[in-house]
């Protein structure tokens, strides 16, 4: 089996993925004294990645191929909430490590969430490219650009639990710098490696931020 058969296989995904999402969350509930908002919203997390590696397999278990409209619009909706969550993070995150939303931290989170693929679509249109994996190397360039911006210029100004926000948002764009440097592997090169070595921000993805979110998480004070 080559790696692209594997990546497109049902042991890569969703198998490989709900395994991770599973472990990522047993690994975030580990961490000694985490806040019962936390706990909450690491669940809500894990269930979405779930849900998230079921619906977007091109033979979705129990259900079959996904058609006409379903089949844009359920993987489109999953790649927004999957950054949704992150952005809805930095924008709830209290300096006790508590989590707590609000009606302003989803708007926020909203329109970040709007910002990548409606940059990412203008620049195709100019390129007037019609590769789908093109679109993924620019979507995932321009959240590497985005989230330094959040690390040097927002989230000082704004965050209101600077160290968590900004060890999360480095762990974000980690995955996805190393998304960006899959797929440029494989447009340049062709070769097979390149959906091996996109198998790493898949599972760091999936089952990644989970944990990253909880153990990055600062201790609430001792009353």
């Amino acid at each position: 089996m080559s790696y692209a058969e594997f990546y497109d296989s049902f042991l890569q995904h969703p198998l490989l993925l709900w395994t991770a999402a599973i472990l990522g969350l047993l690994l975030a509930l580990s961490r000694p004294g985490l806040p019962a908002t936390v706990r909450r919203y690491c669940a809500a997390l894990a269930t979405i990645a779930l849900l998230d590696a079921w619906l977007t397999t091109t033979d979705v278990p129990g259900i079959g191929p996904l058609t006409g409209a379903a089949a844009s619009f359920v993987p489109l909706a999953f790649v927004l909430i999957g950054d949704f969550r992150f952005f809805l993070f930095i924008e709830s995150a209290k300096p006790d490590g508590t989590v707590a939303t609000s009606a302003g931290a989803w708007m926020r989170a909203s329109a970040w969430t709007l910002l990548v693929p409606t940059g990412s679509q203008l620049v195709v249109f100019t390129l007037g490219s019609n590769e789908p994996r093109i679109l993924f190397v620019i979507y995932e360039t321009l959240f590497v650009v985005l989230s330094i911006g959040l690390v040097r210029v927002y989230l000082p100004r704004r965050s209101r639990a600077l160290l968590w926000t900004r060890r999360v948002t480095w762990f974000v764009m980690a995955y996805y710098a190393l998304w960006a440097a899959a797929d440029a592997v494989i447009l340049t090169t062709g070769v097979d490696v390149g959906f091996l070595l996109r198998v790493l921000p898949n599972v760091l993805y999936y089952g990644g931020l989970v944990p990253a979110i909880a153990w990055a998480a600062p201790r609430a004070p001792v009353p």
